[in-house]
């Protein structure tokens, strides 16, 4: 979909803008916070042609259903915690701990 078409779709207040907005805008704002995405979302649609004035509790709102609906996209940003192991649950291309048994002192 077109910038043109959403910034339209904004200006006439028509159900579901938001919900188009951040479907476009999926990929560079879902791991930002809210007003980064805002003024983020808002430069870039100055760019295309007149000034903007978004809501942010319906961005908000929009952006929480988005990633409701994705969960697989939220989780493909972080490492799992089973990544994080301790050097004794490593077992796989380690060898153990060298001995060295030193003459004792006098």
């Amino acid at each position: 979909m077109e910038k043109k078409l959403i910034i339209r779709f904004l200006n006439e207040k028509r159900r579901g803008a938001y919900n188009v907005l951040v479907e476009f805008y999926a990929s560079q704002i879902f791991y930002l916070s809210k007003t980064m995405a805002l003024t983020l979302i808002e430069e870039d649609l100055e760019k295309e042609g007149s000034p903007i004035k978004l809501s942010y509790f319906s961005l908000a709102r929009a952006m929480s259903r988005y990633k409701k609906k994705h969960p697989k996209l939220s989780m493909s940003g972080t490492n799992p915690a089973s990544a994080f192991k301790d050097a004794h649950e490593l077992k796989e291309g380690q060898s153990s701990p060298i001995m060295i048994n030193l003459p004792p002192k006098k």
